[in-house]
This record gives structure tokens, sequence and C-alpha cells, in this order.
């Protein structure tokens, strides 16, 4: 008897092996093609403006629901994953994003997009939680965190080099019709689609353990409240919460003050695809250099990052403010590259950091309070930074954000000084113990 059991352990373990290795193997060329929307982003403005008839401050506020959809879809993304299984709500999350632009095609003006965003947020909450979660699982063994961080920046760099020649093509394909790029975009989140099927969970969804969705629910429920307080009591978990919510808020306002300061500065909106299509490429390349950028800075990795990007944003202000005109556009555009290779390394970081010395039963439930937490917090800066351009330009809107969150981020770093990067002896237990 013990050595047929001893048998099926050996055939189960053969198994799971080849499981972990395929979807080692798939994921980064499906991160390729699904890690974000392609063909869009760089004709984004363009498309709300001069197809949709949106206005600018129209624009801020859909983005702002944009944000409240993402919170709101939170909790459901999590559930979802943990009741279906990872597979299942990946393709999910992209059926829902098919829907997405689908109804951003259809659907006029900007409540048609504000409807369509629901489905995005929804979605995309949906399968950047299973997405991330089910390559730890897949390679969470013995030196597995190193091959999670290899994979994922292998993934991420093939998007930013394919993204780089979408954006550039979609301007082009923009001016033959408005249309065009989108229908490419939905043609790529198709494949993504397709290549999710390709995955395998590697443990059981909740509701095979349990029985019914009852019972799914109230251990959910039980086990979120032990995962908030050990957040709560988590310095280390706090640190890194800490500096990812003031971090993505800072990108997210940048990105915003962007293509602003750009029509500013008298660049016309046909170049805007150019610009975005050659920092997307640089964003790519330097997802190449993440590991020798850890090793060079170690624990000081995400202070190099974020001071950077910090520096950059003061640096726009302050120049813009002085004068404005096409002559400091060749250091605009050096300064919006150090901030997309910041970015770029950034979104790398914060998905392994964050799922270190988590289990996989815990992993979502702390993603689920980061994200929460951290689209919070973002939309309330976004809408003071929305309110800011009210007061003052957006060169002086760029400088004032720069010193703003230079302060902040000096308090974070001092907060996360003693309680990240450290080595595992160095934590304390409860810190690193869920």
């Amino acid at each position: 008897m013990k050595e047929i059991k001893s048998k099926e352990d050996i055939n189960e373990k053969q198994r799971l092996s080849k499981i972990r290795r395929n979807n080692a193997k798939l994921f980064p060329v499906y991160k390729m093609f699904s890690w974000d929307l392609l063909f869009f982003y760089s004709i984004e403005i363009l498309f709300y403006t001069l197809t949709k008839n949106v206005s600018v401050s129209e624009i801020l506020v859909i983005n702002g629901f944009y944000l409240l959809f993402r919170i709101l879809g939170q909790l459901p993304a999590v559930m979802v994953a943990d009741f279906i299984g990872k597979k299942k709500s990946i393709i999910l999350g992209n059926f829902l994003l098919i829907i997405y632009l689908l109804l951003l095609i259809f659907l006029p003006g900007a409540i048609g997009i504000i409807i369509a965003n629901l489905f995005f947020a929804v979605g995309y909450d949906i399968k950047m939680i299973s997405e991330a979660n089910l390559l730890y699982d897949s390679v969470a063994t013995k030196g597995g965190e190193g091959l999670y961080s290899k994979l994922d920046s292998k993934g991420g760099s093939w998007y930013f080099i394919l993204d780089g020649v979408a954006s550039l093509a979609a301007g082009y394909l923009f001016v033959i019709n408005n249309y065009i790029p989108i229908i490419i975009c939905l043609i790529f989140v198709v494949i993504s689609t397709i290549l999710s099927f390709r995955f395998q969970d590697i443990y059981n969804p909740n509701h095979k353990k349990e029985g019914s969705i009852k019972k799914v629910l109230k251990e959910y429920n039980n086990d979120l409240k032990v995962s908030s307080r050990f957040i709560l009591k988590s310095s280390r978990i706090k640190a890194l919460i800490l500096f990812n919510v003031a971090f993505y808020s800072l990108i997210r306002i940048a990105e915003t003050y962007r293509g602003n300061l750009l029509i500013d500065v008298g660049m016309p909106e046909e170049q805007f695809s150019m610009v975005f299509a050659a920092l997307t490429l640089i964003g790519g390349v330097s997802v190449s250099f993440l590991r020798p950028i850890e090793k060079r800075f170690k624990n000081r990795t995400l202070a190099f990052i974020s001071l950077s990007y910090i520096a950059s944003c003061i640096v726009i202000g302050a120049v813009s403010s002085i004068t404005l005109n096409r002559t400091i556009v060749p250091l605009i555009l050096i300064m919006y590259a150090i901030q997309k290779i910041s970015t770029s390394i950034w979104y790398i970081l914060e998905a392994k950091y964050l799922r270190n010395f988590t289990t996989t039963k815990s992993r979502n439930r702390i993603s689920f309070t980061y994200e929460f937490i951290s689209k919070f917090a973002a939309s309330g800066f976004s809408i003071f930074a929305g309110l800011l351009l009210n007061v003052v330009n957006v060169e002086n809107a760029f400088l004032f954000i720069g010193l703003f969150f230079l302060a902040f981020m000096i308090v974070v770093l001092d907060y996360m000084r003693k309680r990240i990067g450290l080595k595992p002896n160095e934590y304390r237990k409860k810190d690193i113990n869920i």
C-alpha cells in the first residue's frame, strides 16, 4: 500500500512540475500580448477628443470614474480568483476587455466611455491579480523567487518593444481611420484570450475544497480579517504599501500632465504617437537591466527609481516655468524617458516585493488590500491634481507635485529604511509570517 501511495505521489509531483514548466514557458509570451492594451494609449487622447468629441475636463471625470471602478472591482476580482481558479479568472478578465473595446467602439460620448470603463476596470482587476499569482504559484519553489522576477521582466520587456512598434504605427493608422488602432487592439486582446486557455492551475479553486459558495464566502471573510490585522501589524508590508501608493499616485498625475505640457510647448498632435512609441521602446529596453540595477543598488533600488522620477518632475516644472517654447522639448523628452525607465522597472518590482513572504492562501488578500488602497489614494490625488490645474498652469503644477512628492517620499523612504531589503534573519517574525 505504501508503494502504491509513493508512486501516486511521484506521479502527482511530476504532473505539477509539468504544469509549472508549461505556465512558466507560456507566461512571457502571454504577457507580451496582454500586459496592457496595444495600439491604443498613444492615440487615446486623440481618440477621445477628435473621435468621441470629449473635452479635456470630461477626460478627467472619466479617469476618476475608472479609478473608482478599479477600487470597487478589487473585492469581486479576488473572490472570483479564489472561487473559479486563476486560469478561468484570466480568461474571464480578457473576455471583459473584449466587451470593453466593443463598447468603446460603438457607444458615443463621455457616458459611453464611462460605461465601457466599468468592464475594463473589473476585467483588468481580475486578470491582473490572477496573472501575477498564477506565475508566482508556478515558480514558488526553492530558487523560484529569482525565476519569478526573470520571467516577469522578460515578458514585460517583450511587451514594451511590441508596444513601442504598435504606438508608432497607431499614429499613422489613426490618420487613415480613427477606428483602425482600436480594432487592431481588439484583435490583440482576442489573441491574449486564446493564449490564456493554455494556462493550468497549480492549486484547486477554493470551492472544490469547501463545497459551497456560503462556506467560501465565510472563509474569505475570516481570512480577510486575519490578513488585514497582519498588514496593520507588519511594518514591512505597511512600508511597501506606503511607498507603492505614493509612487503610483505620482505616476498617474505625471502621465496626466504629460500630454498637456507637450501641447503647451507647441508639439503637433500628430507627433504624439511618435513620442510615446519612443518612450515605450525605452521602457522595454530598461526592463532588461532590472537585475543589474537591483544588484547595484540592492535595498536602495526603490529609493533610486522614485527619487529619479521625482527629480525629473521638478526639472520639467522648473524649466518650463521659466521658458515655454520648442527649444526645451529635447530636455522635456529626456525627463520623460527617465520617468518611463523608472516606471517600467517599478511595475516589475512591485509585484515581486509584495508577494515575498506570502503563502498561496494569503497572496490574493494582500494583493487586494494593496490595490484597494493604491487606487483609492490615486483617485484622491488625481482629483487634487485636476483641481490644481484650475489654479495654476501645467508647468507650475509639475513643479508643485515634484516638490510635494519629494517631501512625501523622503518620509516614506526613511520609514522603509529599517523595514525593507533586509536579510531574512533581520526581520522580526511577525513581519514575515502570516
